[in-house]
């Protein structure tokens, strides 16, 4: 377990000094914590569904890979915690499915998650803030 730690510690680190990396110094650390723990939190809440690529599942389950995540950056933190239902077009195709909810995940985690799915996959959209799901998920609370 502390094995573990020295490394993600050490991992931080190198990637926070990378020259690609668009956040310095704390930023940087403090978003490769959120991409690092919203991966975790992804491949327990996420995975069975959207799959380990991001692909979705056909046309039953709408892909991440997209702008959508970006654009829509409510209605994704929102569906996250509460779940959607209903109609939604993601990329010129159609979704009608259930997204189940996860109302124990905290407006930390949901970050952590969202910074994960902006990231990742050609995503490239940048950090998710604590701040910023809490505006979302009170505006989808109403």
């Amino acid at each position: 377990m502390r094995f573990k730690i020295i490394v993600a510690a050490i991992s931080f680190f190198i990637l926070s000094c990378r020259p690609d990396n668009k956040y310095s110094g704390n930023q940087a650390i403090k978003f490769n914590q959120y991409k690092f723990q919203g991966e975790q939190l992804y491949i327990s809440h996420c995975l069975n569904c959207h799959q380990k690529d991001g692909s979705g599942l056909g046309k039953l389950i709408p892909p991440l890979t997209t702008d959508f995540i970006s654009k829509q950056q409510e209605v994704a933190i929102c569906g996250i915690k509460h779940g959607l239902q209903g109609p939604l077009t993601v990329n010129d195709t159609l979704y009608d499915g259930i997204m189940p909810n996860n109302p124990r995940l905290t407006p930390l985690e949901i970050a952590e998650i969202m910074t994960y799915i902006s990231n990742s996959w050609g995503n490239d959209f940048g950090m998710v803030t604590t701040s910023e799901v809490n505006k979302a998920l009170k505006k989808c609370n109403n």
